[in-house]
């Protein structure tokens, strides 16, 4: 679209096209009539007469012309607020993830972990966001959900576990096996994955029980300190819950933690030790 009501096509040919024509047939009248300089009333009135149609020309294509200005102009102020829109949704789409990106900063600064592939987790919070439209509230692309509502369930679920088996390892329990714990390790070490969250000083796993575990060595690696490490986890939940899901942020719960002291983490030695 022209920028300039100067340059439209429609307005110049209303506007210089009116004037033109009229011009043409004032002159056409001039040249046909016989006409004398006559200064009273009734010459006034025939003069008039004649030259009513040229008049009524030059005035209709000044007319239009207006109309075409007001229309040039409703149409340059709708395609400036479109685009103020465009700019400020692509602005609210930076400033966003800047926020996000200035929340992972604090949690790596305040729990000495490393929080990696910043973007992926954005598209895992906010799968609809783009430049062009901005969601400041989590949800899946197929439900009301919110992936990190996912993952905080498989958390409660694993924090069930942990508490079971916790248990058992205080009491001595016999009936508690290495591949029953290597599940619910390689449960949540995938987790943490997801979450992409990299605890320093990690244990790899044992090529002894690399079986039980994913193949991925990026996944097989123990946090120093599992009662730690549930504490980064769920300060991880609790932050970025307020973040990306303000409208039902009070309504997320994380099940109470036992803490079993150094025992649980000294069961978990037997699948990092003779590590090759």
């Amino acid at each position: 679209m022209n920028n300039k009501l100067s340059s439209d096509l429609i307005f110049i040919i209303s506007f210089w096209g009116g004037l033109a024509l009229g011009l043409l047939l004032y002159v056409l009248l001039i040249v046909n009539n016989d006409l004398v300089f006559c200064f009273n009333l009734g010459c006034y009135g025939r003069t008039l007469d004649i030259f009513s149609l040229p008049l009524s020309v030059v005035a209709g294509g000044m007319g239009f012309a207006a109309f075409r200005a007001t229309i040039f102009r409703s149409n340059q102020t709708r395609a400036q607020i479109s685009e103020t829109i465009v700019q400020n949704k692509f602005k609210n789409y930076i400033d966003h993830k800047k926020e996000l990106m200035s929340l992972l900063d604090m949690l790596e600064s305040a729990h000495g972990v490393t929080i990696t592939n910043r973007p992926y987790l954005y598209k895992n919070l906010f799968p609809k966001n783009s430049p062009v439209c901005v969601m400041f509230d989590s949800k899946e692309l197929d439900c009301d959900r919110s992936w990190l509502e996912f993952q905080l369930d498989e958390f409660n679920e694993l924090i069930v576990k942990y508490n079971e088996i916790g248990t058992k390892i205080c009491v001595g329990d016999k009936s508690l096996s290495e591949r029953e714990v290597a599940r619910w390790l390689s449960n949540y070490l995938l987790l943490i994955y997801k979450l992409e969250i990299t605890f320093p000083d990690s244990l790899i796993i044992s090529n002894r029980y690399k079986g039980l575990f994913s193949y991925s060595d990026e996944l097989n690696r123990i946090p120093p300190s599992i009662d730690s490490s549930f504490y980064v986890v769920s300060e991880y939940f609790e932050h970025l819950s307020s973040f990306s899901l303000p409208s039902r942020a009070e309504s997320i719960r994380i099940k109470g933690i036992a803490s079993f002291g150094t025992r649980f983490d000294e069961f978990l030695q037997v699948f990092s030790r003779d590590n090759a």
